[in-house]
C-alpha cells in the first residue's frame, strides 16, 4: 500500500455541518444513484487539481483519496464487467442459504452446490465480493440517513487475477523436485523483518488516520483486518521463502508472537492520530475468539473505537462471526445484508464487514440529531442502549446487540441532561427490537466453497 502523506498538519479546514462518514476500503462507487447525493465534497479542493490547495497533503482531493493508486479518484472502475449474471445470482442465492431459506430439493441450492465447484467462477466472485466492498459498506453506513456525508479512503487493492482453466483429462505429471536451496536469512533476520512489518503497518495507519483528524471526520467504518489465520499462513509462507524449510510450531509461535506483540505495543498510536473520530471496526469472520486469538485492528487498546460481531438479524450470533467477551464489544446484523453495489445493483453480502456499518450508521444518525456529541459520548450511547441478549453472554462485552431506535433517543435525551442519565431514561422508554420469527435454520450438513469476505491489509510478500 503506497501512502503519501508522510506528515499531516493539525490544521482543520474542513467544517460541515452534517457528519462525516469516513469509509476506508477498497473505494467507493459514489456513482450509484444511493450514494452520489452522499459524497462528500471537499469545498477547500478543485477537481482534477495537481496543486494541493488545502495542506492535506493530496491535490485534487474533493471526494477522499485512493492510496493504492494514488489518484483522487475513489473507485476503481476498470473491472465492472465481472459483476455479471453468474456473480450476482451466487451472491443471491447464498444470501437465501445464509438466511435458511432454502430445502434440500431447493433448485437454487442445487445451483449453488454445482456452481460453487467451478474455480474460474468462484475466483470471480472472491474477487466481487472484495471490488464491491467499499462501496456495499457505504451503502449501509448512510442508509436513511439524508445528512451523513461519506469520505472515500481506498486503502484495499482491486486487481483481478484470471485462473487458468484446468483440463480434466490432461495426463497427471509428477511435479519436478527442485534443488536445494540455501537459506537467505536466519531466523533472527526474518524475525526482525516480522517486527518491522509490523511497524510499518501501524505507520501507514497513522498517516491515514491523520487525514481522518484533518478533516474532522466524526466516524470511520473499518471492515478489514489481520486474523490469526491470516497472520499464520503469511509469516509461514516468508518464512518457507527465507530459510527454505518448514518453521517448527515453537518457531512460527515466536514469530507470530513477535508480529502481533508489536502491533499491539504501536498500534495504539494510530488510534491517538484521531482522538476525535470514533472508528467502529469489524470483529473477524474466522469463527473465533479474539480474547484468545489475536486480530488487528480490532484487538488495539483504545478507547475512541467499537469492535462490532455479527448476528443473524437479532436471533442468534453468525455462526462465521468472530467474539470475544473483552475484545469485542457488541454485535450487529451482518446476514445477508443487501446494499449498494457499482453499476447501480444492489448484492446482499455476509460479514463482520456488514454489521460494521450498521453501527457506523447509527453513530451518525446520532452525531446529525446531536452535534455536541463528542466520540466518547457516542460510543457510551451505542454501548449503554443495547438489548441485552443470553446467547451473547460471553461473547462481546455489552452481552448485547445494538438498538438504533433506543440509541437515538438518547442522543436526543443527551441534549438536556447527562449522558448516563439521557442512556438510563431511553433504555426505560424504548423497548428492546422484537425478534424476527421468520428466520429458519440454516441447512446442517450443506457446505457452499464460500466465506464471507473481510479484507485484508496484509503485504504478501516482506
Amino acid at each position: 500500500m503506497k501512502i503519501l502523506i508522510s506528515f499531516i498538519t493539525l490544521v482543520q479546514l474542513t467544517n460541515a455541518s452534517a457528519s462525516l462518514v469516513g469509509i476506508m476500503d477498497s473505494g467507493t462507487d459514489i456513482s450509484h444513484k444511493d450514494l452520489v447525493s452522499k459524497a462528500w465534497f471537499n469545498k477547500n479542493e478543485k477537481v482534477g487539481s495537481t496543486v494541493d490547495l488545502d495542506n492535506d497533503g493530496l491535490p485534487g482531493d474533493v471526494n477522499g483519496w485512493d492510496f493504492i493508486e494514488n489518484s483522487a479518484k475513489v473507485f476503481n472502475d476498470n473491472y465492472i464487467s465481472l459483476i455479471n449474471t453468474d456473480v450476482k445470482t451466487f451472491f443471491n442465492y447464498y444470501s437465501m442459504y445464509e438466511l435458511g431459506k432454502l430445502t434440500q430439493v431447493s433448485p437454487e441450492l442445487t445451483w449453488l452446490k454445482t456452481h460453487s465447484q467451478d474455480a474460474s467462477l468462484m475466483n470471480k466472485v472472491n474477487f466481487v465480493g472484495g471490488y464491491i466492498h467499499g462501496t456495499h459498506v457505504a451503502g449501509i453506513s448512510a442508509l436513511n440517513n439524508t445528512q451523513a456525508k461519506i469520505l472515500s479512503m481506498k486503502i484495499i487493492p482491486t486487481v483481478y487475477q484470471e485462473i487458468a482453466p484446468t483440463d480434466p483429462n490432461a495426463p497427471k505429471t509428477l511435479p519436478k523436485v527442485a534443488p536445494a536451496e540455501l537459506p537467505t536469512k536466519t531466523l533472527e533476520e526474518y524475525k526482525s523483518e516480522v517486527v518491522t512489518s509490523a511497524t510499518q503497518q501501524i505507520d501507514q495507519m497513522i498517516s491515514l488516520h491523520g487525514y481522518v483528524n484533518f478533516h474532522k471526520v466524526d466516524v470511520v467504518n473499518q471492515s478489514f483486518g489481520i486474523g490469526f489465520g491470516d497472520a499464520t499462513n503469511f509469516i509461514k509462507a516468508g518464512f518457507v521463502d527465507a530459510l527454505k524449510r518448514e518453521p517448527t510450531a515453537d518457531e512460527l509461535s515466536g514469530l507470530l508472537k513477535a508480529y502481533f506483540n508489536q502491533i499491539f505495543l504501536e498500534g495504539p498510536q494510530m488510534f491517538a492520530a484521531a482522538p476525535n473520530t470514533l472508528f467502529t471496526i469489524a470483529a473477524g469472520n474466522d469463527s473465533s475468539n479474539n480474547d484468545l486469538y489475536p486480530d488487528y485492528p480490532a484487538d488495539i487498546q483504545a478507547e475512541n473505537k467499537i469492535v462490532v460481531a455479527a448476528t443473524l438479524g437479532y436471533k442468534s450470533l453468525a455462526d462465521f462471526s468472530n467474539y470475544g467477551a473483552t475484545k469485542v464489544d457488541v454485535a450487529a446484523p451482518g446476514v445477508a445484508i443487501t446494499s449498494t453495489a457499482p453499476t447501480n445493483v444492489y448484492i446482499a453480502l455476509s460479514g463482520t464487514s456488514q454489521a460494521t456499518p450498521y453501527v457506523t450508521n447509527i453513530i451518525a444518525a446520532m452525531k446529525d440529531l446531536n452535534p455536541a456529541l463528542t466520540a466518547r459520548d457516542l460510543k457510551a450511547i451505542v454501548l449503554g442502549t443495547v438489548d441485552v441478549k443470553v446467547w451473547l453472554k460471553g461473547k462481546v462485552k455489552t452481552s448485547g446487540i445494538v438498538n438504533k431506535a433506543r440509541a437515538l433517543k438518547a442522543a436526543e435525551f443527551a441534549k438536556t441532561q447527562a449522558i448516563d442519565l439521557a442512556i438510563a431514561k431511553s433504555v426505560a422508554t424504548v423497548a428492546d427490537v422484537a425478534v424476527e420469527k421468520s428466520l429458519s435454520v440454516k441447512l446442517q450438513g450443506v457446505k457452499i466453497n464460500f466465506k464471507p469476505i473481510r479484507p485484508s491489509l496484509l503485504i504478501p510478500r516482506f
